[in-house]
């Protein structure tokens, strides 16, 4: 009664130390067994769930054959994963899964195992989890496990190992979601492997398909632009670009815009270019790297235009007052570029004048 008292009030570490204090002082008692689970919601109620594995194995010492342990020592671990402490479950459910091999919850175990990973941005190895259990299509979540396999294979950059597991996707979609998802990941796929075929059909299946996600007819119809582009087809790409920003107010859109201005430089329509680019920076300011990208390629077009003052400002703006480091570098790298040709330049009219004087 003192313990619910307690714990209605509020009062997580007087509920956690009754709790311990049944552990510490009647662990060979069965009722020692019923208190872990809510021992380990009291610590983590208060901010002191790493302090559960030591109670839990000092149970463990005291009642090695106890009924009942396996499904504590698992939920400790998936509780784990659920309080976002993802580097203490993956070693928690490494525990559970070399304690008990033949457990029923070996899938669940690994697939939570496998999340943490994920979360932590470890996807060489959330990737070799979800292998494991890539095969158990009774797994309540097979669905999630196939998804996170295809989005993990191009995240690596490993396309052709993307592509089957997004074909599988499409097949097993349940909802509109999940044929959107499996049919936007071999797009992107099929795009990096250059297959710009396959690339316009899947394109053109969302675009049929209706909109059902935000955003996902834009980027559809981005690449179609795309794909067009790599072609070299610059007149349809420019149209599919267009389509894009008619509706596109995302990323997407930035993206369309900054790769219409680059086919403006490269087909030397430097006029339009300039308008293009002055534009995104004005329309999509909300997209920093598309912003840091179109600023980058304005020096270039002020280049091309042969007008180095405007080219070098441009970029010693970019350096000083840009917020990305890596649109910082690639700027620098720019303007050595430049000022070395300039150096180059000079060195050859000075050589020349030094010849025409010697001569006359």
């Amino acid at each position: 009664m003192r313990r619910a008292a307690y714990y209605n009030l509020k009062d997580y570490n007087k509920t956690a130390a009754d709790y311990i204090t049944v552990i510490d002082d009647y662990s060979g008692h069965p009722v020692a067994n019923d208190v872990l689970l809510p021992l380990q919601e009291a610590l983590n109620l208060a901010g002191r769930g790493n302090e559960f594995d030591a109670h839990l194995a000092q149970f463990k010492n005291a009642n090695p054959d106890a009924q009942g342990i396996e499904s504590v020592e698992f939920e400790t671990a998936k509780n784990l994963y659920f309080s976002q402490d993802y580097q203490r479950a993956i070693t928690s459910l490494g525990n559970y899964l070399r304690n008990y091999p033949d457990s029923p919850r070996i899938t669940e175990a690994k697939y939570y195992q496998a999340e943490s990973y994920y979360r932590l941005k470890d996807y060489a190895k959330a990737l070799g989890v979800y292998e494991e259990i890539r095969s158990d299509f009774s797994f309540q979540f097979a669905s999630r496990v196939t998804a996170r396999i295809a989005e993990l294979q191009y995240k690596l950059g490993n396309y052709q190992e993307a592509v089957p597991v997004f074909q599988q996707l499409a097949k097993e979609a349940s909802t509109k979601k999940d044929q959107y998802n499996a049919w936007s990941g071999l797009m992107e796929s099929y795009y990096m492997l250059a297959r710009y075929d396959s690339v316009d059909i899947y394109a053109k299946l969302i675009l049929e398909g209706g909109n059902v996600s935000a955003g996902a007819q834009n980027k559809a119809s981005l690449f179609l632009g795309k794909s067009a582009m790599a072609r070299g087809d610059y007149e349809s790409a420019k149209d599919e670009f267009l389509n894009t920003l008619n509706t596109a107010q995302d990323e997407n859109g930035a993206e369309a815009k900054y790769l219409l201005g680059e086919i403006l430089f490269l087909t030397k329509e430097y006029k339009q270019c300039y308008e293009t680019l002055i534009s995104l920076n004005t329309d999509f300011a909300a997209y920093t790297e598309w912003v840091g990208k179109s600023y980058l390629l304005l020096s270039e077009n002020f280049v091309a235009m042969g007008d180095l003052f405007q080219a070098k400002g441009t970029l010693k703006s970019i350096i000083e007052n840009f917020p990305l480091e890596n649109i910082r570098a690639l700027a620098r790298e720019k303007l050595k570029r430049i000022e070395d040709n300039e150096l180059i330049k000079d060195k050859q009219m000075k050589e020349k004048d030094s010849l025409n004087n010697n001569n006359n």
